[in-house]
């Protein structure tokens, strides 16, 4: 009886994890393809005219009522709430308030005369109630919280319900997304974004950011010392140092005089303090302490850090310029210099960072019996590239994590050179191996580009079908065509899609690209290069009334469906969450902040809004 007991126990738990894994996995589908499962009716059918307040169509204004006459007026953010609510009666008005920027708190409102002219600006509260005007003074937001005038190059910071935060103000700058304000008046000020004076007697020097991310700011007090100060903390972190440098890693290499010594130390990006970094000198005496000097001459130019495992020197017994191993002593020779002559070599620095160096080396025919030019990695001791000639000076150097590289040359042309420094090809279009790693050197070619491929050695376009860099969505992709098909390639060098020319109309959106071909919406993932299709049928469109392509934001499809007269949101998985009888497609928005989609149907002579989630 207890061994039947504990197999039923046995098999209840199992289902039930069962049935948790199945949960959770439908969960993390559905969050990593971001996928729209449903659609929220906000306004009704009833307005004359709903549309976008800004270009980034984060608020939307509906207008209800006489175009000619009595009209209520609802400003509508991104998530759907009434946010704003007035009332205009144009039947008898000097001018009509037309909304030009909305918060969750106020509205500016420009002053319109017959002809169209602004002739002033009045705020407004949420119920509508006007707590500012200004005829000769332009009105901007800020925040939820704030917004300010500008005059005779003076500021004004208002709060958002109209009273004078701070006046007279000769400097007014934002940062990390507008949440922090520095200002100047009659003395340096920093404040957030709701109107809290956060710090006096300073000013923000520079923002560092990773994308749209601010990462951290640089503030500077009235003595000239700097400051890492946290956005995500609001205080400062650590001590004051004199200089710094922002890395290409955003990390900050500071440096502070105490006790008259100059120290130099390295801060992570949540300025904690990393490591120790050593003066020029105290990195010159520790790479060079075991060098016999009477043989070899060290070349200044090619000391960087404490950690390097080779240098540049000149061998004094044979008159030859080379590299010489740190840990052994050991000595390749790199250039050999004419009998009798006191040669001289170009250093040049390509690259420079914490972890890497790289340096061009040239030495021409006036002193060496060989022209060579050379790049030399003193960090890691290697020469990673050569050329024999000085035809064509080297401008620009990139290197790939499979030992490829591309060279652009002062007379504009590019060169590609395989892992054995073997010249591929040399072209006027700028060249990228698209499945390797970029190393040193970020060029984000976006036009005129040969795409190559190391796994297939061999180029995939050609110069007349020079490939354009997308970068549209969240996921760059590159894109070129042939007389009969358009190809898409991910950076990473898959294939994306190959399509015939005429089914080419891409539309592009966050991570997702659309395009039709035989009476078929395709729809591709960018993330994971997957692609979903959905059969049209005759008389059914992705197009707006204006018959402009809809963008497939979030991967949905927005359908006007004429067979029925009807509007049909499907979304990536193909599955249709909402049909809504008599309408067509007006207006189509993606929201970014909130992640939502604005969608404006017409049915007659009426607009009605949705939010698409």
């Amino acid at each position: 009886m207890k061994k039947i007991l504990k197999n039923k126990i046995f098999q209840v738990v199992l289902l039930l994890i069962v049935v948790i894994s199945l949960v959770l996995l439908c969960f993390f589908n559905r969050v990593d393809e971001d996928v729209v499962t449903r659609v929220s009716r906000v306004l009704a059918n009833k307005y004359y005219k709903i549309e976008c307040i800004s270009e980034k169509c984060n608020y939307v204004v509906a207008y209800e009522g006489d175009k000619k006459g009595k009209t209520k007026i609802k400003i509508i953010n991104s998530n759907g709430k009434t946010v704003v609510k007035y009332n205009e009666d144009y039947s008898n008005a000097e001018y009509k308030r037309v909304p030009v920027a909305a918060t969750n708190n106020y509205a500016i409102l420009a002053k319109k005369d017959s002809k169209g002219y602004t002739t002033g600006y009045v705020v407004v509260n949420s119920k509508g109630k006007e707590i500012l005007t200004e005829d000769d003074t332009t009105l901007f937001v800020i925040t939820n919280e704030l917004f300010y005038s500008e005059k005779d190059n003076l500021y004004t910071v208002y709060d958002y319900t109209g009273k004078i935060i701070y006046d007279g103000v000769k400097e007014l700058t934002f940062y990390n997304n507008n949440k922090i304000v520095t200002f100047v008046s009659s003395e340096l000020n920093i404040m957030n974004d709701k109107s809290e004076r956060i710090l006096d007697g300073y000013k923000i020097v520079e923002e560092v950011k990773n994308d749209d991310e601010t990462l951290y700011l640089i503030i500077e007090d009235q003595n000239n010392n700097y400051y890492y100060y946290s956005v995500k903390k609001n205080r400062i972190i650590g001590d004051s140092f004199n200089n710094y440098i922002v890395m290409s890693n955003n990390k900050l290499l500071v440096t502070k005089k105490i006790n008259n010594e100059v120290k130099k130390y390295l801060l992570n990006t949540k300025g904690d303090y990393e490591k120790d970094i050593l003066s020029d000198q105290e990195i010159y005496d520790k790479v060079t302490k075991s060098i016999d000097n009477d043989t070899y001459k060290v070349i200044d130019d090619s000391i960087f850090s404490d950690n390097q495992k080779g240098l540049l020197v000149k061998n004094n017994k044979d008159n030859s310029i080379g590299t010489y191993e740190i840990k052994t002593g050991n000595y390749n020779k790199l250039f050999s210099f004419k009998e009798g002559i006191d040669g001289e070599i170009n250093v040049y620095t390509l690259y420079e960072s914490l972890d890497e160096v790289y340096l061009q080396i040239g030495c021409s025919s006036s002193y060496c019996n060989e022209e060579n030019i050379l790049v030399f990695n003193p960090i890691s001791n290697k020469v990673s590239f050569n050329i024999t000639g000085f035809e064509k000076e080297i401008k620009n150097y990139r290197e790939y994590s499979g030992n490829y590289k591309v060279v652009t040359y002062t007379d504009k042309t590019y060169g590609l050179f395989d892992d054995s420094n073997n010249e591929i090809l040399t072209s006027e279009n700028n060249i990228v191996v698209i499945d390797q790693e970029i190393l040193i050197d970020d060029d984000s070619s976006k036009s005129n580009v040969l795409l190559y491929s190391s796994k297939d050695k061999k180029l995939i376009n050609s110069e007349k079908t020079a490939a354009i860099l997308d970068t549209t969505s969240n996921y760059k992709f590159y894109k070129y065509s042939t007389k009969k098909n358009l190809y898409l390639y991910s950076i990473d060098g898959k294939l994306i899609e190959k399509m015939p020319i005429e089914y080419s109309g891409i539309s592009v959106a966050d991570k997702y690209i659309s395009y039709l071909s035989n009476n078929k919406i395709n729809v591709i993932n960018l993330k994971n290069n997957k692609i979903k299709s959905y059969d049209l049928t005759t008389k059914q469109f992705v197009t707006k009334s204006d018959s402009s392509a809809i963008p497939p934001y979030k991967g949905a499809i927005i359908i006007t469906d004429t067979n029925d007269n009807s509007v049909k949101v499907v979304n990536y998985n193909g599955k249709m969450i909402k049909k809504l009888k008599n309408s067509t497609v007006e207006l189509v928005s993606y929201e970014k902040k909130n992640n939502n989609i604005f969608l404006v149907t017409k049915q007659d002579k009426n607009y009605g809004l949705y939010i698409i989630k």
